[in-house]
């Protein structure tokens, strides 16, 4: 009896199509194109292997007779190079844990370069260095592959050192170059002018400096801050740079100034090769004085960020002015521009908006300097309070979001100094904190309403109740004060309590003669009684008229004439009341 053995078991994973193939997790299946491009890479390393090897110019020695890691790497890539045909050598070369792995990628790159198929290709996405395809045989680290097999690419032929450069070797690569510098960064001859030729920002030699933007080489020459602001870079080569502020804004390029330069070399540490400062200052800091010491290490370390590929460069122009502004520590800063302490009115100048800003303003700044206070304003009109500073910091150019920022804190003391009272102050402060309206035409209308109520503050018994018929003539003649004669003569068309009342509205319209075409609002009694008290009225509305001239002249002793034509009022129309004590 014979007995028949079950084969294995077919495992088929759920949606799995028969005779589907499985693939590794972060490749893809290469197209046609992509398999003659990686043909084409992999016959050129495999022609050319020594395009991997970076020349050591670094003539120094280790102590102790140790041999530098990039010298031991360099020899075991000879050996790998020696065996370039070898494949059942280099396969296993390619898994050896020994070694290194530089020699190992390239070992496993030309495996893929001796095999005629290239089916499955493995993807590397990287943030700086970008995305690349590339083979993937042996088990060493895909960055170090993708370098290997992408040999004659400047930049990515440095990443299979990588390892070398976090142990403090440098090498830099360029078009016409590929070397190690030992463990010192010392820029080779050419570098700097290659990766400026590639860069998205084009340059110009103008009297042996590098020119990015309109500058002044001569300014670049000399380290001498001219009319236009710029950064001045000195490469430990001899190069030197001038790089205008502002060609970063409103750029739309790809990877930047910076980012291209520091990825031609590894590690790509930018700030360790080049010296580089800010030729800036605000307008009217004089030439002759540092920066404050807070002000200088700021600037520092926004450029040590910006080395560091750690700012965005469309923002670095703005963040350096700011660092810069943000730290001085006297006088006034506004926008872009520096006022000595004392220059209280240029200070004003440089501010768009109304006399009235104006006037509330350097009422405020004059506050600030009582109490040895500073403010920064941003441009929104935000406020941060300076105890220990007495500096006046503004991005904002406009008196507005100037009186806006310090309204919560000077806004009541300001009205109650232009004369309002108490109430009247609180009033006001409160509801332009709440919604601000425009400062010049608040102002304007706070300071209009003081005058008016100035003025009629002149007419005696302006806030007292006064009884019978001099109280109702003292109605109008207010009235006519705050709203105009025209209110007026249409409230004496009104007055019907009484005919003694009908009077004085009848009166009070022959005064000003408009008593025509009104007779039927008036009964004859009220006509006849009104008509003999109008020369007393005359008198009297006289005296107020020189109470509320523009051109009031307290010395004229008006008020005591208004009182005297009162009393005669009172007395010609027969008024027993008693006019109240002053």
């Amino acid at each position: 009896m014979s007995i028949i053995m079950a084969g294995p078991t077919s495992v088929e994973f759920p949606g799995q199509k028969k005779n589907q193939r499985m693939r590794m997790r972060g490749t893809k299946q290469a197209s046609a194109d992509a398999q003659k491009r990686m043909r084409k890479q992999l016959q050129r390393l495999l022609d050319e292997p020594e395009r991997v090897m970076p020349d050591m110019v670094w003539t120094g020695k280790l102590p102790w007779g140790r041999v530098d890691p990039v010298t031991k790497s360099l020899k075991e890539l000879r050996k790998v190079i020696a065996h370039r045909t070898d494949r059942r050598w280099l396969k296993r070369r390619m898994m050896s844990k020994k070694g290194g792995g530089v020699a190992k990628a390239l070992a496993g790159s030309l495996v893929a370069a001796l095999d005629d198929d290239i089916g499955m290709v493995a993807t590397f996405k990287h943030p700086i260095y970008g995305n690349g395809a590339f083979v993937r045989k042996g088990d060493a680290k895909p960055a170090s592959m993708v370098g290997m097999q992408h040999v004659h690419h400047p930049r990515l032929r440095l990443l299979p050192w990588e390892e070398h450069a976090k142990k403090g070797w440098w090498l830099f690569s360029w078009k016409d170059g590929f070397v190690c510098t030992g463990n010192k960064p010392e820029v080779p001859m050419g570098w700097v002018l290659d990766q400026l030729s590639k860069n998205e920002f084009s340059s110009k030699e103008t009297n042996g400096v590098q020119l990015i933007g309109d500058l002044n080489s001569e300014d670049v020459v000399n380290s001498t801050i001219g009319e236009v602001g710029y950064i001045k870079m000195d490469f430990n080569d001899g190069t030197v740079v001038g790089l205008r502020g502002d060609v970063f804004e409103d750029r739309g390029v790809k990877d930047g100034f910076i980012q291209p330069l520091a990825l031609g070399m590894m590690p790509p540490k930018i700030s360790e090769i080049v010296d580089v400062e800010l030729m800036w200052r605000p307008e009217g800091w004089p030439e002759d004085e540092d920066l404050p010491d807070a002000a200088a290490k700021r600037v520092r370390e926004v450029l040590d960020g910006w080395l560091g590929l750690g700012v965005l460069e469309k923002n670095l122009w703005n963040m350096l002015k700011q660092a810069l502004l943000a730290n001085l520590d006297s006088g006034f800063v506004v926008g872009d521009a520096w006022i000595n302490e004392d220059g209280v009115d240029e200070c004003i100048a440089l501010f768009s908006g109304g006399k009235e800003e104006q006037d509330a303003a350097r009422w405020i700044i004059a506050k600030l300097h009582e109490e040895g206070r500073g403010v920064t304003i941003d441009n929104e009109g935000g406020a941060e309070w300076l105890e220990d500073e007495t500096i006046i910091r503004s991005r904002s150019t406009t008196l507005h979001n100037f009186l806006k920022a310090c309204w919560a804190e000077f806004g009541y003391s300001l009205l109650m100094d232009m004369g309002l009272n108490d109430d009247d102050a609180s009033t006001a402060w409160q509801k332009q904190l709440d919604k601000p309206a425009p400062f010049n035409n608040f102002l304007k209308k706070v300071l209009s309403a003081k005058q008016e109520s100035d003025r009629i503050s002149r007419i005696p018994w302006f806030d007292t109740n006064i009884d019978g018929l001099c109280g109702e003539v003292q109605n109008l003649i207010l009235n006519a004060a705050r709203n105009g004669l025209g209110k007026a003569n249409n409230a004496a068309t009104k007055l019907r309590k009484s005919i003694e009342i009908a009077a004085v509205g009848w009166a009070w319209l022959s005064t000003h003669g408009k008593e025509g075409g009104n007779e039927w609002h008036f009964e004859q009694a009220a006509r006849d009684k009104g008509g003999g008290w109008v020369p007393s009225l005359k008198v009297l509305w006289g005296a107020a008229e020189e109470l509320l001239s523009d051109d009031f002249d307290e010395s004229k002793k008006s008020a005591a004439s208004y009182i005297e034509a009162m009393e005669r009022f009172r007395r010609s129309c027969g008024e027993q009341n008693k006019l109240p004590s002053l």
